[in-house]
């Protein structure tokens, strides 16, 4: 199936632009997302605009004037940022004209205990977007939203990359598990893949790779979009 795959760089451009970590780019600050279960702000994950001129860069399958935005807590507190149902991340898109025209700033956060701040992950813009096939055959896509049909499946098809880090961070296409297969905390959301991101990625000028974020040390988040619903419901989990 075909993929789109990001080749980061540090630092990104200014405006909406596809990018990870960083500040989230013109969100108005009354919707920055507060952690359910710790009642502090999330750090901010992601933002990537739903159509791009970028050459070769993926249309997600929202409206096109939107921004999609994903966010988890990454407080010490070990909150539940993995399960898409307990409160602890947050993916949503907003239109356009809804954004300011400069960086928001977190909400101020009172001084902890312990010293502990809100965590801004690093900034990581795309340096460019490379299409290839991810070696799904589109007629078993079912099968990777299934624990058993997916363990049953032959491990070229499975895993044809064998958790290769270059492939784990994609948009579009069936899902590429970790090692622990097709299961979710406590399940799967409903719909299909829209985005995948790894806990690490590689710098597209052959540098170092890059931790995203807390991903409980190598997971991979998974972001979905159920569209049977009259409004598209958008979910994340991160799975190990």
């Amino acid at each position: 199936m075909l993929c789109y795959y990001p080749q980061f760089r540090e630092g990104a451009s200014p405006g909406v632009v596809h990018k990870l970590g960083g500040l989230p780019w013109g969100l108005p600050l009354r919707l920055w997302p507060i952690c359910a279960q710790c009642g502090r702000p999330m750090s901010h994950l992601g933002q990537f605009p739903a159509h791009s001129s970028e050459p070769n860069a993926p249309t997600l399958p929202i409206d096109e004037d939107e921004v999609l935005f994903l966010f988890k807590c990454e407080w010490n507190s070990v909150c539940s940022f993995w399960d898409f149902a307990e409160g602890a991340n947050n993916v949503f898109s907003l239109p356009r004209r809804e954004l300011g025209d400069a960086p928001t700033q977190p909400p101020a956060v009172p001084a902890q205990e312990d010293g502990e701040e809100l965590r801004v992950l690093p900034e990581l813009g795309v340096a460019r977007w490379v299409e290839r096939d991810d070696g799904a055959p589109a007629e078993l896509e079912a099968s990777f939203y299934d624990y058993r049909r997916h363990s049953d499946l032959p491990n070229e098809i499975a895993n044809p990359h064998y958790w290769a880090s270059e492939w784990r961070t994609k948009f579009g296409g069936a899902p590429y598990w970790t090692a622990n297969g097709a299961q979710g905390q406590p399940s799967i959301p409903a719909g299909r893949l829209l985005l995948q991101v790894d806990s690490w990625v590689t710098m597209d000028d052959g540098g170092q790779s890059v931790e995203v974020a807390n991903f409980c040390s190598d997971g991979t988040a998974y972001v979905f979009i159920d569209r049977a619903p009259s409004d598209p419901v958008l979910s994340m989990i991160i799975n190990r």
